[in-house]
């Protein structure tokens, strides 16, 4: 059976839109949108009108059982940070853009959405785009894989021969498996996933039915005569260019023959802050979390402890003790519940319950990770606003402060605010009211 069309509804335009305004893993317009709805949300921050008493309690008292801060509660902060976006919505546009690509926006309400991604509660994404080939939308949606048949192959971007080999390895067997393989579309870890998933895929298509690509399908049990989805790569930017500019060719194969996913509208720029929230959903969508190697302060740990908050499992491949690569396994080994893998049938053994399944261990919006002396980072000592405010200050070049104040979705006295402590800081410079990174 062919999946109907994803037709432009009020609903779709909804949701698109507030994938623009909304930065990912905001808590509080999570609590919005359950709050409110979605389409009240969204005519709430379009319209420009005061939020009513009403509406502020009832979100202050939803954010306060949510554990958020007296000073995180407020509405109108919210409406403050959200609007400054306003300008640039063009959903019906985004919408025929991604189309042309194969692809379009999911939303919470469609058959198709991942229910894993609703794990993360509030944090949830307000909305997934995604791409698939030259083929129309509906046809790439069929790729979505099904319940239980993801495991997630995350690592470091600066991966050694040892790396390479041990993610290929376990890519390969599990694809052979019949999973599907999620990972970030980075250098690295990532690409090896991908490259090795794609390659087990055609191999296995080749093999059952000679000189043709079409094994290479969807999880789906509508499909099940079909080889399974090899590798989904979630995205921490718009769908509408591929990034990083050196995965292109590898992206527009992982787009032809798996999916590309992300919760950021076309044309939005891939962030330090929206790479740490695109983890969340490479755990949300993984039924395990596998780490084949990584440094100490790789992403791939904030990717692992997202996991494990949700009451995931988390397979971590050691390396050599005197590595600096492996020393993130090794960190994670000794630091948390995450259990030793040698090979994909350790993994599967995850995948199938052999291990009791986690309870999640605390608030999956906001896991934290102890940052080790001595191995600083420009963001380190700052705070949510400040390091959102740092991302958008432009590496070369000056920008003003109302267009950082779109780009980071912050209210602009807030911005003014942050870049005279930011400046203070050595992190910011002023040259004549416009800025950059110092």
């Amino acid at each position: 059976m062919t999946p109907e069309p994803l037709q432009a509804t009020p609903q779709r335009i909804v949701r698109a839109d507030l994938s623009r305004l909304i930065e990912p893993g905001d808590l509080l317009a999570g609590l919005a949108l359950e709050r409110f709805g979605a389409e009240a949300l969204h005519a709430l921050i379009t319209s420009g009108r005061a939020a009513s008493a009403s509406e502020r309690q009832r979100l202050a008292e939803a954010a306060e059982s949510a554990g958020l801060g007296p000073r995180q509660r407020d509405l109108r902060d919210g409406l403050a940070r959200w609007r400054p976006r306003c300008d640039q919505l063009h959903a019906a546009a985004d919408l025929a853009a991604m189309g042309r690509l194969g692809g379009g926006v999911l939303t919470p309400e469609d058959p198709g959405w991942p229910q894993h991604l609703q794990d993360l509660g509030p944090s949830a994404p307000v909305a997934l785009w995604f791409r698939g080939g030259e083929e129309p939308e509906e046809v790439s949606l069929k790729r979505l894989p099904g319940p239980n048949r993801t495991v997630a192959i995350v690592g470091s971007r600066e991966v050694t021969d040892y790396g390479i080999r041990v993610t290929a390895e376990l890519t390969e067997d599990l694809v052979r498996a019949g999973l599907c393989v999620v990972s970030g579309g980075a250098y690295g870890v990532d690409a090896a996933a991908h490259r090795a998933a794609l390659r087990t895929a055609l191999e296995q298509a080749s093999r059952s039915a000679p000189g043709s690509e079409s094994a290479v399908g969807s999880c789906s049990a509508e499909n099940a005569g079909r080889a399974p989805t090899p590798t989904l790569a979630v995205m921490a930017g718009g769908l509408d260019r591929f990034y990083p500019a050196g995965n292109e060719s590898l992206l527009r194969e992982v787009a032809a023959h798996g999916l590309l996913l992300s919760e950021m509208a076309p044309g939005s720029a891939p962030t330090r802050h929206r790479f740490l929230q695109r983890n969340r959903l490479i755990a949300a969508l993984g039924m395990v979390t596998v780490v084949t190697e990584a440094r100490w302060r790789s992403g791939a740990q904030s990717t692992a402890h997202h996991a494990l908050t949700l009451g995931r499992e988390v397979g971590v491949v050691p390396g050599s003790i005197f590595s600096a690569s492996s020393a993130g396994c090794h960190r994670l080994l000794r630091e948390t519940p995450a259990q030793l893998v040698r090979d994909a049938a350790d993994v599967l053994g995850l995948v199938t319950g052999a291990v009791p399944a986690r309870t999640p261990s605390r608030n999956p919006v906001h896991p934290e990770l102890p940052v080790p002396a001595g191995q600083k980072q420009p963001q380190d000592g700052l705070d949510e606003a400040q390091r959102l405010l740092f991302d958008a200050l432009p590496r070369r070049g000056l920008s003003a402060p109302g267009k950082l104040s779109a780009v980071a979705g912050l209210p602009l006295p807030k911005v003014l605010a942050e870049l005279t402590r930011l400046q203070r800081s050595g992190h910011a410079r002023d040259v004549n009211g416009q800025w950059g990174r110092a």
